[in-house]
């Protein structure tokens, strides 16, 4: 029998839902689950796909039933989760990132956190909310060497294992476009290739962040505000990009690379995104069913690589998606 997909997306205002590839029916997942959740990011088990966490403004959440049943996990009070990554090869690590900038560490598969750090840098620009950590990116060949994207105070990285970090910001100190970043990740074909996501689109670097180079959105696409960004688990030069024209933009996409980010074209073809894509998720068992999010509330999915696509309507009055996530159960 083939393995069923679920795919779950977070919202600010109504919290997680869940539904089942191929079925009309989204659930709100409610039960153990803090009131009016809002759901910033969502991490799958890499190894257990009914074990899910997510990051709200009262802490980390997990289920261990595919979403039925929630338990907030043991942390500090009064922190606001905005990021959640898994240990690429001891799933029992994982770490996350705050509204304040601060990193906390499990060693038990998510049930106890402790602080690591606060990522400070003196240059971060001034907003109406403290600088928040929107990604963490881990690389697989050394774990100790972490990255982190700041919200509005640039890239970060660690090479203790998340104890200490530095801002590594040669090409983007005092440019708020260039310092407002949305998301980080590690190519798996080249784990010194570092990839962050801005406001002008998506940078890399190949000295884990001493110099970061422009990618150049604009010779692929007409819209380079990028958000989420991840790479492939199944190909190791392959990463998804989120676009719109703006935070609260009428326009959305996603944009892909098969060259370790050399070249980009338009992955979602044949679909209308009607406002900013800001998540993007890849089945890692399955890495040819990509699913991503919009802003507004819609959600499409491919299970062909791109070849086709479906549009997996949310329950009316649901918007302000920002977090998607898919596995194979």
């Amino acid at each position: 029998m083939a393995d069923k997909t679920l795919i779950y997306v977070g919202a600010e205002a109504s919290g997680i839902y869940r539904k089942e590839a191929g079925e009309s029916r989204w659930e709100n997942l409610t039960r153990g689950m803090a009131p009016s959740a809002q759901a910033r990011t969502i991490a799958i088990h890499p190894q257990n796909p009914n074990i899910v966490f997510a990051g709200t403004q009262r802490g980390v959440y997990r289920s261990n039933d595919g979403g039925d049943n929630w338990e907030r996990m043991n942390m500090t009070e009064g922190r606001v989760v905005w990021s959640l990554k898994f240990h690429p090869t001891n799933p029992r690590i994982m770490f996350l990132g705050t509204e304040g900038s601060e990193v906390f560490k499990s060693e038990d598969g998510g049930e106890n956190w402790t602080y690591q750090a606060t990522i400070s840098n003196p240059d971060s620009v001034q907003m109406a909310f403290a600088t928040r950590i929107l990604g963490l990116a881990i690389e697989s060949t050394n774990p100790d060497h972490m990255f982190a994207a700041l919200e509005v105070g640039g890239a970060a990285r660690s090479s203790d294992g998340g104890k200490s970090w530095q801002i590594t910001n040669n090409n983007f100190a005092g440019d708020v476009d260039l310092m407002d970043l949305h998301g980080v990740a590690v190519g798996s074909a080249d784990s010194s290739s570092v990839f962050i996501s801005n406001r002008v689109g998506v940078w890399r670097t190949r000295d884990r962040g001493d110099n970061w180079e422009n990618l150049g959105f604009e010779r692929f696409s007409d819209i380079k505000y990028s958000r989420g960004i991840q790479a492939s688990p199944g190909d190791p030069n392959t990463l998804y990009a989120c676009v719109g024209m703006n935070f609260g933009s009428e326009e959305g996409g996603v944009l892909r690379t098969t060259d370790l980010g050399e070249t980009w074209d338009r992955f979602d073809k044949g679909v209308s995104p009607k406002s900013t894509t800001f998540g993007v998720a890849i089945n890692a068992q399955q890495p040819e069913q990509v699913y991503f999010c919009t802003r507004k509330g819609q959600v499409f999915g491919t299970h062909d690589a791109g070849a086709s696509w479906t549009e997996d309507a949310l329950p009316e009055g649901v918007s302000s998606v920002i977090s998607v996530a898919c596995a194979s159960a």
